[in-house]
């Protein structure tokens, strides 16, 4: 007898693989969710997108949404293939909340999926998982890897929580220092930083950035342009910004610098010297959207790119 309901799910599956759209003018987010924190990284010219997905309309607070990572993969930023969930909550484990923005790195010939977990009571902690294929991940330990709540300077405490999320990582001088948001002591939002050489044992660096307010930054990530280093974020400010150093350590006392309004969990994906190909989420629609970061300009600002000709113009032309 056929199993009607397995071939359901199997022609589900195929629609969701292969359902297009114009996804640079309306930006990409699998069908029936959107998009919000996400990491891009780059095997054999295939792009492979991780990032949180949800219910529209539901919040990412309440218990049953943002349980997984959403996984796509692309060669042109044209057409996306959308995959199925790449790793879920642990019901039995330390992340049995939710699961936020990820980001993925290839070392020690693995690649490295670095993520917040969010219990139930919504105690956030850092933690990773681990994959051959970039399919298929398994956890490093049952124990979060970044825990602020043993750092004298955090305000994390292990019930009703506090901030501790998106994870960044670079690797300098041996080391892979990893950014994340969390919060003070006396309540100020900051970005703080946590060194390894193994990529499980890290040792705790302290805050790189405090907000000069009472909230906390959003989707910090670390680039290079020259010689100086720029650390990016958004969250409580009305725009993407970003503040520069000629420490990779030390952003504090700096003042942030606007780029785009109402946009946040932007990423790098290519560079043509002064010209930066990026990605983004907006906050009205939570959908991912590429843009263009000239910094030869006056004025830096990201222009967003909604067609085809003008991709291909700046980035992916031979």
């Amino acid at each position: 007898v056929k199993n009607l309901d397995y071939q359901c799910y199997r022609d589900e599956i195929q629609q969701q693989r292969e359902y297009q759209q114009d996804w640079l003018k309306n930006g990409y987010a699998p069908r029936g969710f959107y998009l919000k924190d996400f990491c891009m990284i780059n095997e054999n010219n295939l792009y492979h997108l991780f990032h949180i997905a949800g219910t529209p309309g539901v919040s990412c607070c309440l218990p049953g949404n943002e349980l997984w990572f959403g996984h796509a993969t692309t060669s042109d930023f044209i057409r996306w293939e959308t995959h199925q969930p790449c790793l879920y909550i642990d019901t039995n484990g330390w992340d049995n909340g939710h699961l936020f923005a990820p980001f993925v790195i290839k070392a020690f010939d693995k690649f490295w999926m670095f993520y917040a977990g969010v219990s139930i009571d919504n105690t956030q902690r850092i933690g990773a998982a681990i994959s051959d294929d970039l399919f298929h991940w398994n956890r490093v330990g049952n124990r979060p890897l970044i825990r602020p709540d043993e750092y004298e300077w955090a305000f994390c405490p292990t019930e009703n929580g506090a901030a501790c999320r998106d994870p960044h990582l670079i690797q300098l001088d041996n080391h892979f220092h990893l950014y994340y948001t969390a919060v003070t002591r006396s309540g100020k939002g900051c970005v703080a930083r946590a060194s390894s050489k193994n990529l499980i044992d890290w040792k705790d660096e302290g805050p790189v950035f405090i907000s000069d307010v009472l909230a906390h930054p959003e989707s910090a990530n670390v680039q290079q342009l020259g010689g100086q280093y720029l650390l990016f974020f958004g969250g409580q400010y009305e725009y993407w910004y970003y503040v520069v150093s000629d420490n990779p350590f030390d952003w504090r006392g700096k003042k942030p610098i606007a780029l785009k309004k109402n946009i946040t969990a932007m990423e790098v994906i290519e560079r043509r010297k002064n010209r930066w190909l990026v990605s983004y989420f907006k906050m009205d629609n939570y959908r991912m959207f590429l843009g263009e970061i000239d910094w030869g300009m006056k004025i830096p600002g990201i222009k967003e790119i909604s067609d085809k000709e003008d991709l291909e113009k700046y980035f992916l032309s031979a």
